[in-house]
């Protein structure tokens, strides 16, 4: 009882001067512990509003966000400057393309993915495959929603010849925007398409019995391996299943040039070379019946496009 009584004691003695101590002291309540938790918009996300999100309603995150990115890779988010010149070069090849095809924003404000996110490295798998240093990961779509666009600081690098020496800048070579980000994004864009409304089922039996999956990657000696084209495919990856090879044809017709084209075709041999203009004169149906899109006009304002890439500054938001 005594020890109680002691600590009821103090206790009381420890509150009053708590309290007589509160009381001295006035409450600033012009100053709140609560933090907005909002970033102040810059003149990027100002941009962003003004050509993605008003005309297309799509959201380009930038910004890095733990529960947006893989944990599968060791990934780091895009320098601003680089997020800028996607997000520019994403509109003028990409979205500008389909307007002006279609004739207004429509078509991608209905059908692109209403989120992208970007990332400034590239996902190295461990699974090397027919690339002797290893695969990696350039994008993914989630559920037709959303595009996960990686590598995106690669735009800051640049190109070298054959002797090392430097040639240009990522953002000015086409065949290299193609291969790190357009192919991917053209491609994602397919499935959505698919996912949607099928395509017909005598797409599948045209090279059904050479689909590969899993086995794709250690099939073929090297990305250009002839054996690709003479079993009807346009790409590696487009023996993996019926799908993907869709969207491969998609994406591959519209970011070529006729010539680039014509060179797989030539060197499909007769049995490849049919496999390929059957499959790619059922895609052009499936967009012409269903969404109402020419792919070829599609195709020759992509290239249009990227034959000019030198007379615009994608540094400037305008």
């Amino acid at each position: 009882m005594v020890i109680l009584r002691r600590f009821a004691i103090l206790l009381f003695a420890g509150l009053s001067l708590i309290f007589a101590a509160c009381s001295d002291d006035d409450v600033d309540t012009s100053y709140s512990v609560i933090k907005d938790s909002q970033t102040p918009m810059n003149e990027l996300d100002e941009w962003l509003m003004e050509n993605y999100v008003i005309p297309y309603n799509i959201e380009l995150r930038y910004r890095w966000e733990d529960n947006e990115t893989s944990m599968d890779y060791i990934l780091v988010p895009p320098k601003y400057e680089n997020a800028k010149r996607m997000a520019r070069i994403l509109k003028y090849i990409c979205f500008d393309s389909f307007d002006e095809v279609t004739g207004s924003s429509e078509f991608i404000r209905s059908y692109f993915p209403k989120q992208v996110d970007l990332v400034g490295n590239p996902g190295w798998n461990s699974n090397g495959g027919w690339m002797s240093q290893g695969s990696y990961t350039l994008g993914s779509s989630e559920g037709g929603y959303k595009i996960n666009l990686w590598y995106v600081n690669h735009l800051s690098d640049v190109l070298y010849d054959e002797n090392y020496m430097p040639t240009d800048s990522v953002i000015r070579d086409r065949t290299e925007l193609n291969k790190v980000y357009f192919h991917t994004i053209i491609h994602e864009f397919g499935h959505v398409f698919h996912q949607k409304i099928p395509y017909t089922t005598e797409f599948n039996q045209i090279t059904g019995t050479e689909y590969l999956g899993g086995m794709w990657s250690s099939t073929f000696l090297s990305e250009t391996d002839p054996q690709i084209y003479a079993l009807g495919f346009v790409t590696a990856y487009s023996s993996y299943s019926a799908d993907e090879d869709f969207a491969e044809i998609f994406s591959t017709y519209v970011c070529s040039t006729k010539e680039e084209f014509q060179a797989i075709l030539d060197k499909a041999g007769t049995k490849g070379k049919n496999a390929i203009e059957s499959k790619l004169s059922l895609v052009k149906t499936y967009f012409a019946e269903n969404w109402n899109l020419d792919i070829d006009a599609l195709r020759d304002t992509v290239q249009k496009r990227e034959a000019n890439l030198d007379n615009v500054n994608f540094d400037v938001l305008n």
